[in-house]
């Protein structure tokens, strides 16, 4: 649980150490936020005119699977597979997934409380923000989307870890639908839910990062029965 404070302070000071890549990262995500964000109220009302009951039902259920009360289920199962099969990769897994599921609601609770962003079911214009205060409601939480990011958080991790085929497309696509079907209720508006992703995405990527195996270039001791000597290693 220290990894929670240390990760959580090199992720807010990150940007001092950016290189012109990461700048460059930044700059995308931060024109795509803000072209979504001028046609907020032309998607809605898209997202709305083509919303059916089939993609209500299977935006609900994959949801719940995403974000919501399965969630607790599926890491802890991770994690007591993990336990009873001796798979030191699901127990990592699961736990980073949690470490990443936190730190990013945090950070999303924090920017919630500077926003105060009013929801689009309230009828309000989407450029209304009460602006930072302690007091927030349902009615003003709306950005970022807690749903998308904290979907893309968990998603992120298991994509990272269990990079193959499947997993990376199943992991994002149930994070993605999470994502859509709190614009179809009405919830969200489309750019809340991409900067939530975004959000969720890097910090993912961020902890993945942070406990992965050491140093790539490594010395340690070698003794055998006929040598005695040093080793010198380098991951590639």
């Amino acid at each position: 649980f220290k990894g929670y404070f240390t990760d959580g302070i090199h992720i807010i000071t990150s940007p001092a150490r950016w290189n012109a890549s990461d700048w460059l990262t930044a700059t995308i995500v931060t024109g795509v936020a803000a072209g979504l964000y001028e046609n907020d109220v032309k998607i809605m009302k898209w997202v709305q005119d083509h919303r059916t009951t089939t993609m209500d039902a299977i935006g609900n259920n994959v949801t719940d699977l995403g974000h919501g009360k399965y969630t607790p289920v599926l890491l802890g199962g991770m994690y007591l597979y993990g336990h009873i099969a001796d798979d030191g990769k699901s127990r990592k897994t699961a736990l980073l997934s949690v470490e990443s599921f936190v730190l990013t609601g945090v950070f999303v609770q924090t920017i919630k409380y500077a926003a105060r962003r009013h929801r689009p079911d309230t009828g309000d214009p989407y450029n209304t923000f009460d602006g930072p205060g302690l007091e927030s409601k349902t009615s003003n939480a709306s950005f970022p989307s807690g749903h998308a990011s904290s979907a893309f958080a968990v998603a992120t991790v298991i994509a990272s870890e269990y990079d193959n085929a499947v997993v990376p497309p199943l992991a994002y696509g149930i994070a993605a639908i999470s994502a859509l079907n709190r614009v179809m209720h009405n919830a969200h508006w489309p750019s809340d839910t991409v900067v939530g992703a975004a959000i969720g995405y890097f910090i993912g990527k961020a902890i993945v990062a942070s406990h992965r195996g050491g140093d790539r270039l490594s010395l340690g001791p070698m003794m055998e029965e006929r040598a005695t000597g040093v080793v010198l290693t380098y991951t590639f």
